[in-house]
């Protein structure tokens, strides 16, 4: 079993991460490690026997780790990600991995350099109604994908449990960007994983509600070398929905938040995918295949390939927007 340590114990790590460790076989959680006191306290308490620590200086010298989950805001992302590799340590890191395109060649080449891996927590693609629809793809039933659909409605921008910034998803020092860094990077590398492929042009176009202001809504057109795929997504719904559509050459298989469609048939799944924010069971379904790349980190590649991705249609949107 390895071993791991969490990076910031906040609501993501609080709910989303640390109830899948608390299940499983092949990861254990033995360190928090939290700049604030509170949340230190607050990691002791729901976490008996797991040692917390303020800085990764003190969790080095402090506990025997294999690895660090970072679930810290996004801009802080990049120091505890060198500092584990250099230490030796795997890395999982939530969305979006690095905000900086020369950071990220950094931590690629580190991880290469101590063969170790990293990989980003891309868990929309653990979703149950979304690893149906891929087998469904993959099977060939709609034949090949030529446009891809993805729409996420939000009536505000999620709530953070960081005392000092409890807006920080609107703050672009903080964030990296709007709704398109926050919820685009996940519909950007589904649209990758469907197509199989990286798209050759990007157009975007972007509405901010103040000049200084983050984005509130966006609309991406990603065109492949096989198809296209469009992307909305606002902080401004009237409702909170998550829909897809993948068209193929013979019909289409259709996502709307807990209903799964293919040509007659219909199948209800469990949960909706606009069903709250931290999805500890998609994180539980991912992190087998996160052990896996962590014994193995020459297979981490193509996930960290995803992220990186996401990072430059991202900024390639918000250089040239519409």
């Amino acid at each position: 079993m390895l071993r791991g340590a969490i990076i910031g114990f906040g609501e993501v790590a609080r709910h989303g991460h640390w109830p899948a460790y608390e299940k499983s076989r092949e990861a254990k959680i033995v360190a928090v490690v939290d700049r604030t006191d509170e949340r230190r306290e607050f990691a002791r308490n729901l976490l008996p026997g797991v040692a917390t620590f303020s800085t990764i200086e003190e969790l080095a010298t402090g506990a025997e780790i294999d690895f660090v989950d970072i679930c810290t805001p996004p801009a802080l992302h990049g120091e505890p990600m060198l500092s584990a590799l250099g230490k030796g340590w795997n890395v999982l890191c939530e969305k979006p991995l690095l905000l900086d395109p020369v950071e990220l060649e950094k931590a690629r080449s580190l991880a290469t350099e101590v063969g170790r891996a990293i990989v980003p927590v891309h868990n929309w693609k653990y979703a149950p109604i979304v690893r149906q629809a891929t087998q469904l793809l993959r099977s060939g039933i709609i034949g090949q994908p030529r446009r891809v659909e993805i729409e996420t409605l939000r009536i505000q921008d999620c709530a953070v449990a960081d005392p000092d910034h409890p807006n920080w998803r609107r703050d672009p020092a903080i964030a990296g960007g709007g709704i398109l860094m926050d919820h685009g990077w996940h519909a950007i590398y589904l649209a990758r994983h469907w197509f199989g492929e990286a798209p050759n042009d990007v157009r975007a176009s972007l509405h901010r509600s103040t000049n200084n202001g983050v984005e509130d809504e966006a609309t991406l057109t990603l065109t492949f070398p096989t198809g296209s795929a469009k992307i909305f997504l606002t902080w401004r719904a009237e409702v909170r929905r998550n829909a897809m559509r993948l068209i193929g050459e013979r019909g289409e298989i259709a996502i709307d938040d807990d209903t799964l469609r293919v040509g007659d048939e219909s199948f209800c799944f469990e949960s909706a995918l606009s069903a709250g924010s931290h999805h500890a069971d998609w994180f539980a379904a991912m992190l087998p295949d996160v052990m896996a790349s962590f014994r193995r980190p020459e297979a981490a590649g193509e996930s960290l390939e995803e992220a990186a991705l996401c990072l430059s249609v991202i900024r390639s949107a918000y250089q040239n927007p519409m």
